[in-house]
Parts: structure tokens; sequence; C-alpha cells
């Protein structure tokens, strides 16, 4: 009686530690110069498309003193289409170099009112008041501040400035079609421990990565009646992000569970937007946002046949990440892009003005006529030589508060014989709520009198502050941030 049982033991355990023909995905690694298998290539292409929706919303306090509320003002939409191919090759025992290359092949940015409400009441206060539940033209702070013209801007159009003239309009903004390369990503990664090889140990990879800007960075220009400005297209960031991952997995029967982890620094790259004007003022941040994150998951497979090489896997996953230390272009980015009502000097000595509020530098830069000319003349380039001679555009890109994302992965992973992997997948990812617009006013420790007080005029001032949209009470947050990114990838292994 006892050889049975101990015979049904021995073979349970063994059905536990069982090699397996494949990893979980995130622990898949090329190899090479292995007995009985020379040399691994993987060469794969990967669909994504991206849809992403928030919530703009506006600072505001009812009464003077009063602690600020956050109003709803716009919709955020965004669309984009991507094409990635991906390389990796075998260079050693469970060592590959691996690289891939993002091509958007369309992204689109609209903006519309945000009248989501079932019953839309609106009013004339601006912002709108308690019994407002949707935002028009008649109450919409971003008109208020002519951060974009009352009849919006459509970069697409014949007329981009007579599109959304209704009174009734939903959308006010639609930005252009950008396409092309942003990064390149470049990796390499070490099996440190083997399951197919140590069948009592767990797959273990450590990795570098490098993610370059081979694209020239994005910008937004209003001259569009005169010009189809080049910036326009584009999609690349200017950002290179250098970096560190793990990840580990352990195949038992039908289950193979999974961690990941992974830390990216973000830097400036060569005529990147993201400036440094910290020589002429007191500027807070000057790098990109960094980002850290883990997710955990699980790989089920409910039907194998190894020695066709068959699978079927269901992926499900969690993960959570966080975004922290820096400027980025965030969901509003292009509206404020060129706007004149983001006119300023990234000199803040040029700004002092006398007792009776007369500036003293002959190269001051005057928002407000900036803003004057920008009225009759909207999109001429022209509205900063009106402004000054160190009125200076503004590029969109803001200090943004530190936020966490959250994501669900679901999946299904195909093996198709030896050579062909096909996974279609979907992720869903809601940011946190935070500002976007948080520059701070400057550092009073510098060269004024008070060190109490940002002195006006002095280099004491963050030369990026825009009081319109940076002071407490006019800052733009965002919230019910959703992304949707649907995938379909064909894998195949060499």
């Amino acid at each position: 009686m006892r050889k049975p049982l101990v015979r049904l033991i021995l073979t349970a355990a063994a059905a536990l530690v069982a090699p397996t023909a494949r990893a979980a995905e995130v622990t898949r690694v090329a190899t090479a110069f292995e007995e009985g298998n020379r040399f691994d290539i993987f060469f794969g292409v990967t669909y994504d498309y991206e849809y992403k929706r928030a919530s703009i919303l506006r600072e505001w306090s009812r009464t003077t003193g009063a602690e600020s509320q956050l109003v709803k003002d716009l919709i955020y939409q965004h669309h984009r289409h991507t094409l990635t191919p991906q390389l990796e090759v075998g260079l050693w025992n469970d060592l590959a170099l691996y690289a891939a290359l993002p091509i958007v092949v369309s992204d689109n940015r609209t903006y519309g009112f945000d009248q989501s409400a079932d019953d839309c009441v609106y009013g004339s206060d601006v912002p709108p008041a308690a019994a407002a539940t949707c935002v028009n033209k008649a109450n919409s702070t971003t008109i208020r501040d002519e951060i974009i013209p009352r009849d919006g801007i459509d970069a697409r159009g014949q007329d981009p400035f007579g599109t959304f003239t209704g009174p009734g309009t939903e959308q006010i903004f639609a930005g252009p079609t950008r396409r092309g390369l942003d990064q390149l990503h470049v990796g390499l990664k070490y099996g440190i421990l083997n399951q197919r090889k140590r069948p009592h140990f767990p797959m273990w990879l450590v990795g570098f990565e490098g993610r370059f800007a081979v694209g020239r960075p994005m910008t937004f220009s209003r001259n569009l009646e005169r010009d189809v400005p080049e910036g326009n297209r584009r999609v690349g960031r200017g950002i290179h992000e250098l970096g560190l991952w793990t990840s580990l997995s352990r195949r038992y029967l039908f289950l193979d569970p999974f961690f990941t982890a992974y830390w990216r620094q973000s830097l400036r790259a060569a005529g990147t937007k993201f400036q440094n004007f910290r020589d002429d003022g007191a500027q807070d941040k000057v790098l990109p946002q960094s980002s850290a994150g883990a997710t955990m998951g699980v790989e089920i497979i409910p039907f194998e046949r190894r020695a066709k090489h068959l699978k079927v896997g269901v992926l499900l996953a969690a993960g959570a990440d966080l975004h922290y230390g820096g400027r980025g272009y965030s969901e509003i980015w292009e509206l404020l892009a060129d706007s004149p009502a983001m006119v300023g000097s990234n000199d803040p000595t040029s700004q002092a003005v006398d007792a009776s509020g007369n500036p003293i530098d002959p190269d001051y830069c005057d928002r407000e006529a900036a803003l004057a000319y920008a009225r009759v003349n909207p999109g001429d380039p022209a509205a900063l030589e009106a402004g000054g001679a160190s009125c200076r555009k503004f590029e969109g890109i803001t200090d943004i508060q530190d936020y966490a994302s959250f994501t669900f992965h679901g999946a299904v992973n195909l093996d198709l014989g030896r050579h062909t992997m096909v996974n279609l997948g979907v992720r869903v990812v809601g940011d946190s709520s935070h500002f976007v617009t948080f520059t701070p006013h400057g550092d009073a420790s510098g060269s004024g009198a008070d060190d109490r007080v940002v002195e006006p005029g002095t280099t004491e001032v963050n030369p990026l502050y825009r009081g319109v949209v940076d002071a407490p009470g006019n800052r733009y947050a965002v919230g019910d941030v959703l992304s949707i990114d649907a995938y379909l990838r064909l894998l195949i292994l060499f």
C-alpha cells in the first residue's frame, strides 16, 4: 500500500516542477550558443489603438478667501493608432538584445464643453453657478480667459477660426492629425534563473532599457491660415528615458503567475521644448516627469499540446505606476501652446514696474496688448511683437503634479506552432486626479528684500510661471481619466 502512495506523491511533485516549453510572456528571452539551440531571433509586429478621455477641470473660489473647488470645463478625447515592429536577438545563454520602434500612424486630439450631465442646465456665471450642470461658451473658464477664441480652433479644416461659431456648439477645439516617430526602444535583458533548465527555480529576468528620442519635438502653432506648421504634424516629445526592469514568473500546472517592476528616468533630448531658464529666474523643474511601477498577474493555460507547440493562455494582470518630479505634455498642452493668453517674458527682470504700475524696462512684455491684437487677428504670430520685445510664445509644456496610474490588463495568448505566436489584448488605465498647470511662482529666498514673498521683476520669479493658469484659483486639473489600449501582436520565433 505504501509504494503506490509514494509513487502518487512523487508524480504530483514532478508535475508541480515540470519544465515548460515556454514561460509567461514577460519572462520570454532569446538565447544563443546552447546545446541544440545555436541561435534565437524573434520578430514581431504590434498594432495598437488607444483611446483616452478625461475631464478638464478648473479651480474656482465662489467668494474671496474661500477654499477653491474644481468645476467642470472641457472634455478631452484622444485617438491614436500605432504600428510597432520589434526584434529580439539572442547573444549568449539567456542574454538578448531587443529593439522596438513605435510608428504613430495617426494621432488626433479634440476638446468639447463638458455637457455630460443627463439634464443639462447652463448658467451665465463664469465659472458656472451651483445650479449649472453643463458648460457652454457662456460659462467656460477657458473661453473667459481667452486661452482659446470664443469660436474655438479647428486645426484640420479650411476655416480654423470660424468652424465652431454656433451658440450651442459642443466641440470647441480640434487638433491637427499627427504622425511619425517619437522614440526608439533598445534594451538588454538577461535570464538570471531559467525554469526550463532548472525546474525547481522560477524564470527571472533583469533588463536595462533606453528609450531614445528619434522624432523632432511636436509643437502647436495657430498660424493656420497662412501656413501648415511642420511642428503641428509631429508626435515626438524630445525625451530620452533610461531605466531598469525585472520580471519573474513560475509555472505551476496550468497557472503561470508573474511579477514585473520598472523604473525610468527621463532626460531632455537635443532640440527639446523642455526649456531651461534657470540662469534667468527661479525655475523649479526642467526635466520631464519620470516613472516607476509594478504589475502582478497570471497566465491561465486551459489548453496545451506541448508536442505540437500549441497553447491557449488567458492573461489577467493589474498594475500601478507613479509619474513624478517634472514637466510634460499634459492633456491640455495644445490648448495652451501658442495661446496669446499665455504670452509672457522668459526674463523676469524685464517685467519690473514702478509704483504706478508702469513698465521700467523698454523690453517689457505687455500680455494685454498681445491679447488685444490676437482678438482682431487670430493666429497671427505678430501678436508677440504687439506685446513687446521680450514676449515669447508659450510651448504648452507645464509642471504636472505627481500622480498615479492604475492598470488592468487582459489578453489571450496563442501559440500556433513552434514558430508563431499571436497576442490579442486590452489595457484599461485610470489616472488619479491631478493638476496639470502646477508651476510655482518662484523662490522668495532669492534677490528680493522680503524672503516671504516672491518679488515681481526679479530673478525670484519662475520664468515659466503664467498666473492665468498657474495661480491658485486658476489652475487646471484632470479627472475621470480613462485610457483603453487594444492591441494585436504577431510574433515569429526562429
